[in-house]
């Protein structure tokens, strides 16, 4: 009688496990559409504040807080928006420095684009 335990061929296991998987198509552009509907309803937030609340600093909690939370969801939706339009290995080619310039002036442009109308 052979006692010999039962191996596991954890490297293959581990392969099996970290493969890379693909998202699904829609996902991108389903993350860039609740984006924007954040950076919309901010905006709506921060329009519909009474102006004339400026001197009680307890009423500008939620402007602010709408207006980073805004701003922080027109930038990433910009940046989705930029990785779909030029892929992920034309943005690879062009390095990261160059990647990271055009993806802030996009943001600066997306973020003034949306709160202005």
């Amino acid at each position: 009688m052979s006692s010999q335990p039962n191996r596991i061929d954890l490297e293959a296991l581990l392969a099996q496990a970290l493969r890379p998987v693909d998202p699904p198509e829609h996902l991108a552009s389903d993350l860039e559409q609740r984006l924007h509907r954040i950076s919309v309803l901010a905006a709506d937030q921060i329009e519909s504040w009474d102006a004339n609340a400026i001197h009680d600093p307890r009423t500008w909690v939620g402007p602010a807080a709408a207006l980073a939370v805004g701003t922080a969801a027109a930038g990433a939706a910009a940046v989705l928006g930029v990785r779909q339009r030029r892929g992920r290995q034309r943005a690879v080619q062009a390095g990261p420095v160059a990647f990271a310039r055009k993806a802030i002036d996009t943001i600066g442009s997306e973020v003034t684009r949306r709160f202005n109308g």
